[in-house]
């Protein structure tokens, strides 16, 4: 496996240079012009913030090939951290968890995200392998190729089936989940067949052209009508909406149609019913995607399981309420350290 840091100024705690290096992927080196251009400008003082703050998460930068797809990561924290593997979810990015990463590395873990194939700064598959088994297979690359010991994986919506899966598979692997916004999904032949049109309609049809042309507002309209019950800030926005550009939309609308698929949604049970190590389920009480009800079956299948609700919280949980995430995490990872 090949990697590369960027050597842009400010580098990861755990930075180490490896012989072997792969190039960054051309959305990355445009949307860094895109950063550096606008802070050599004038600008508002709270636009030169969200740049700098926006540059400083693109200095983590690394790049890795996994299974033939050169894949955007960051690894921060001490190396000799207990390592916590952050996955993202669907027609989203790492970005979505810039809040966790350093409180976390702060307490002593070596967080460590990235971005799936065809998401965020990751190149696209030419295979098309946007399946919840391909990017299972790529978290296993990851973790073999920066020569992890078992880890914690935290994972979000869609992330959240990748990294059950891939628990399921090589449990000598994962120490604990954390599994946030994360439901049973019952199979309905007509709602099967619909959903994927729809949101293959609304996100790459709609609000993928609209992103392009900075028109951030009807995205976050949108967000916030139907995901969210708080308001995050604009440079949480606009971090969210940066995904609406970067994802391929065939990555977006291969996954929705595999998430769709009977024997996708009958697999996550017997999945969690496999599992000994410990679980967290954490749920947002409004949210109308991973419903709260299903999280709480789910949960009850797991050997060692936990389950919490955050009240007044939607699908968006990363944006919605970070400081809560960070808190939940981090006395979730105590007591799994005080219990092994």
């Amino acid at each position: 496996m090949k990697e590369k840091s960027l050597e842009l100024g400010m580098q990861p705690s755990s930075f180490i240079m490896h012989r072997s290096e792969v190039q960054p992927t051309a959305k990355y080196q445009t949307f860094l012009a895109e950063v550096e251009n606008a802070l050599a400008g004038k600008l508002s003082k709270r636009e030169r913030q969200r740049r700098t703050t926006e540059l400083a998460l693109l200095k983590r930068a690394r790049f890795i090939e996994l299974n033939g797809v050169v894949h955007h990561y960051q690894d921060v924290g001490p190396l000799d951290g207990e390592p916590l593997i952050l996955v993202h979810g669907w027609d989203c990015s790492s970005f979505w968890w810039h809040h966790i990463v350093e409180p976390l590395a702060a307490a002593g873990y070596r967080v460590i995200l990235y971005d799936l194939k065809g998401h965020g700064f990751s190149d696209s598959d030419p295979q098309r392998n946007y399946t919840v088994e391909g990017f299972s297979a790529d978290l296993k690359a990851l973790g073999q190729a920066l020569h992890l010991p078992a880890h914690h994986i935290a994972a979000f919506s869609l992330g959240a089936f990748v990294a059950l899966h891939y628990a399921a598979l090589a449990s000598e692997q994962v120490r604990s989940l954390s599994f946030f916004n994360f439901s049973l999904l019952p199979y309905n032949k007509f709602a099967s067949n619909l959903i994927p049109k729809v949101l293959d309609f609304v996100f790459n049809t709609v609000l993928r052209p609209i992103e392009r042309r900075n028109w951030w507002l009807i995205p976050f309209v949108y967000a916030r009508l139907v995901l969210a019950k708080h308001t995050p800030p604009v440079s949480d926005i606009l971090l969210g909406t940066l995904s609406l550009r970067c994802c391929d939309p065939e990555a977006v609308r291969v996954s929705a149609n595999q998430l769709s698929q009977k024997s996708i949604l009958e697999a996550v049970p017997a999945q969690m019913a496999t599992l000994t190590q410990p679980v967290l389920l954490v749920a947002g009480a409004n949210d109308t995607i991973m419903r709260p009800s299903g999280g709480r079956k789910l949960i009850e299948l797991a050997h060692n399981g936990i389950y919490f609700e955050i009240p007044k919280c939607g699908h968006l949980v990363l944006f919605e309420l970070p400081e809560q995430v960070i808190q939940i995490l981090r006395m979730y990872l105590q007591g799994v350290k005080r219990n092994t």
